[in-house]
């Protein structure tokens, strides 16, 4: 009957060890001691608290219905349903060698979406050791890891528009990497793709031009004919 957990405090336990969490790293972000997290393992403590479960489950994508239910009451079970959601329902995830690569300051290069306009932009980027992500006009984002690919989401901070920037994750190994973007133009609102690079030294714009090569290859605009004939599509 060994494998049989009647209380939270073992599913938890046994959770911490299924998943193969630190408990220094747990305590960090739960901010608590590595002592009290001992103490909420052991039923007999009586020590868990339900916001220890609500922190814990939002810190690692526990699901909160594996202490809810009380069918789910075996090793066996609870092992499933973490398969289970991994799988149907874990799409981001922690990944701290890729984000102490990424620690620190980034220079952001590609074409402005003013066709009249032939400079390369350089946006200076703040990665920081929390995810968190700030440029030097003040947007604001967060850093977000999938298996193979990573995305940082932005927020304007004048218009509040949302920008997504994504990457491979298997490019982050040298001190360049490529980037595609996806945002709206600042003159006509639309949305505009751009590719384009990052890097921990700063270039020239020249050097960075000759990277990008020909505008036309890296950038394109969104079709205003294409919004047209979907208006077309509605019904109202």
């Amino acid at each position: 009957m060994e494998d049989v957990l009647i209380y939270n405090e073992e599913k938890l336990h046994h959770i911490i060890k299924y998943l193969k969490l630190k408990p220094s790293q747990i305590s960090k972000k739960l901010g608590i001691s590595p002592s009290m997290l001992s103490q909420i393992q052991k039923h007999y403590t009586s020590k868990l608290k339900p916001y220890h479960l609500y922190a814990i489950s939002q810190a690692y994508s526990i699901p909160m219905e594996i202490f809810e239910n009380e069918k789910i009451n075996t090793k066996e079970l609870v092992n499933h349903f973490l398969q289970y959601h991994e799988k149907e329902e874990h799409l981001f995830y922690e990944n701290q060698h890729l984000l102490e690569k990424l620690v620190g300051v980034w220079y952001l290069y590609s074409y402005p979406s003013n066709p009249n306009n032939s400079e390369v932009y350089i946006t200076e980027h703040t990665i920081y050791a929390d995810g968190q992500v700030a440029d030097e006009h003040n947007n604001r984002g967060k850093l977000y890891f999938g298996k193979h690919q990573s995305i940082i989401v932005k927020e304007s901070n004048n218009s509040k528009n949302l920008t997504s920037i994504t990457f491979d994750n298997n490019r982050v190994t040298y001190e360049y990497f490529i980037f595609s973007r996806v945002s709206k133009s600042v003159n006509l609102n639309r949305e505009l793709f751009n590719f384009g690079f990052f890097s921990r030294d700063k270039l020239k714009a020249d050097e960075a031009r000759v990277v990008l090569g020909n505008r036309d290859n890296v950038q394109m605009q969104i079709e205003y004919g294409m919004l047209e004939r979907l208006s077309l599509k509605i019904k109202l």
